[in-house]
């Protein structure tokens, strides 16, 4: 149960990552204006949000400038609720080809997500990684019925 402001506890937080939900991943962009843009997640056992992209994708150029970066995850729907992680993110370029084809098991199922993972491609992915202690977390106390 959220408490009084809607703050999701740990255990509500954990169900809440473990849901397919698309995250928006923003970046700072080269001219100062925010990049956003939809992203699968996997939450890690240790608390952080990976995230695949391809090495070529604007997110990498724009965290290589700087790495802050914000990730929300939210639902579509009713009930409303966010977890939002800030910080600085890591990218990792070796050691994860394990990453594409479980990101892409989460969001389409066993054999959709190979499917889809052979159409586009093991190669060449990166690994973005945000670990925030302390995520800003909200669900709605009172969902309507």
């Amino acid at each position: 149960m959220p408490d009084a402001n809607g703050t999701m506890s740990a255990e509500e937080l954990r169900a809440f990552l473990d849901v397919t939900h698309l995250a928006i991943m923003t970046t700072n962009g080269a001219n100062g204006m925010p990049h956003s843009t939809p992203v699968w997640y996997l939450a890690e056992d240790d608390g952080a949000i990976s995230v695949i992209v391809l090495k070529d994708a604007i997110k990498l150029r724009n965290l290589a400038r700087d790495p802050l970066v914000s990730i929300t995850i939210a639902p579509e729907t009713r009930p409303y609720a966010y977890a939002r992680y800030r910080g600085t993110a890591t990218v990792h370029y070796e050691d994860v080809d394990e990453y594409p084809l479980a990101i892409a098991q989460r969001y389409l199922g066993g054999e959709p997500g190979e499917k889809w993972l052979k159409e586009h491609g093991q190669d060449p992915f990166a690994v973005i990684r945000l670990h925030d202690p302390s995520p800003s977390t909200w669900i709605d106390p009172k969902p309507a019925d």
